[in-house]
């Protein structure tokens, strides 16, 4: 902030002149700049926030992605009903299976592809279950401890939450 109103300073000084020199007025004595201090703003001017020279506009793309279909389309429902009957099942299992299902689509090098699809699955399943509260329904309201039974069994433990 420092260097812009040295700089608009500056301009502003640079407009007078020029506006009087149409007028013949007396010549002023240059303003003093202390070089040295305006050199040690630049170092750290950038850390207020103000931009540097250099600085350009970020890249924006103006034309849309172009999108293909995805080629584990046909089979979402059913890779979808597999990871609903087991959970911790991993993307390498779900391609065997496709590859098993249809071995001309589908080889060991779409593992990268299927272990995506299992990712963004998963996380919109957590998501569902977070945002829904369904978890919530299904934890014990109150632990035995807490009611005073002791009969071996502990409540879920969900980290720092108190059961």
């Amino acid at each position: 902030m420092i260097l812009f109103a040295g700089i608009r300073a500056a301009q502003e000084e640079l407009g007078k002149r020029v506006d009087r020199r149409g007028l013949n007025a007396r010549s002023e004595e240059p303003v003093a700049v202390d070089l040295q201090r305006f050199t040690l703003s630049l170092k750290t001017a950038w850390q207020v926030g103000e931009k540097r020279p250099t600085h350009r506009r970020p890249y924006r793309r103006t034309k849309p992605y172009p999108k293909r279909p995805s080629m584990l389309e046909p089979f979402e429902p059913q890779v979808r009903a597999w990871l609903e009957a087991d959970p911790a099942v991993s993307a390498a299992s779900v391609l065997e299976r496709l590859m098993s299902a249809d071995p001309s689509r589908f080889t060991k090098k779409s593992l990268r592809t299927v272990q995506m699809a299992v990712k963004a699955w998963r996380i919109e399943t957590a998501g569902q279950i977070i945002l829904d509260g369904d978890w919530m329904k299904r934890a014990p309201l109150s632990s035995p401890a807490a009611a005073g039974e002791d009969n071996g069994l502990s409540a879920p433990n969900f980290g720092n939450i108190p059961g």
